[in-house]
């Protein structure tokens, strides 16, 4: 890994540790490297101090143990990391545990080819893990959320689920509102789900571990396909 981005990661580290805020740790290690808008996602999005990733790693639920539960589904988020895994794209496996893409797509996200697919692998998933009703949640304010929450619902239906999804003006209050087992990478569902599946990141583990970078094993050829 390049030097400066290491050290970019392990004062990140050092500073969350301390107590810092992260956007005050954020401004100042990115401004200190001179870190590209790309190279700041990475440290914003995956890496935590000790204590941060430990409790975050311990909201994780089993997979083992979701047999039968009601799962709220934060739609964009694991669509999103899906759709960059079909796309081919690295994901990185976080300093708290949880798989994410470096994408920016979120507020300009439009229904593409891979969206099909990557729906298809979530309901494929959640029905091997025989989990009891699911609920997907979008955010009504991108566009065509309706559209995409009509389509998760065909997709569900097909696999046999007892399912819905829906367009809601806040996707993670909806989340944490319909159940204590949240699906998702989100930071603010983490902190508040009594316990969180990582339901994208456990898809690309099984399909395609390759696919999946350590933050501490960051090659310069991987590190590039990331901030690609």
């Amino acid at each position: 890994m390049e030097k400066r981005i290491k050290s970019a990661i392990e004062d990140f580290r050092l500073f969350s540790d301390r107590g810092y805020r992260r956007d005050s740790i954020l401004r100042f290690v990115g401004d200190r490297y001179q870190l590209t808008g790309k190279e700041r996602l990475l440290l914003h999005r995956c890496v935590y101090g000790k204590k941060e990733a430990a409790a975050r790693r311990r909201k994780q639920a089993d997979v083992k143990a979701v047999k039968g539960r009601r799962l709220a589904v934060d739609g964009y988020n694991n669509l999103i990391t899906l759709e960059s895994f079909l796309q081919g794209k690295l994901l990185v496996y976080c300093d708290d545990g949880f798989i994410r893409d470096l994408s920016e797509v979120h507020r300009r996200y439009r229904i593409n080819p891979a969206t099909e697919k990557a729906l298809n692998l979530m309901a494929e998933t959640l029905k091997s893990l025989r989990i009891g009703a699911v609920k997907v949640f979008y955010d009504s304010q991108l566009s065509r959320s309706g559209e995409l929450a009509a389509l998760t619902r065909r997709v569900l239906a097909a696999w046999g689920l007892e399912g819905d999804a829906t367009a809601v003006r806040r996707g993670d209050t909806s989340v944490l509102a319909w159940s204590r087992l949240a699906a998702s990478s989100d930071s603010v569902i983490i902190q508040k789900a009594w316990k969180v599946l990582d339901l994208a990141g456990f898809i690309v583990r099984k399909k395609a571990p390759d696919k999946v970078v350590r933050l501490n094993r960051l090659s310069e050829e991987a590190l590039e396909n990331l901030l690609a």
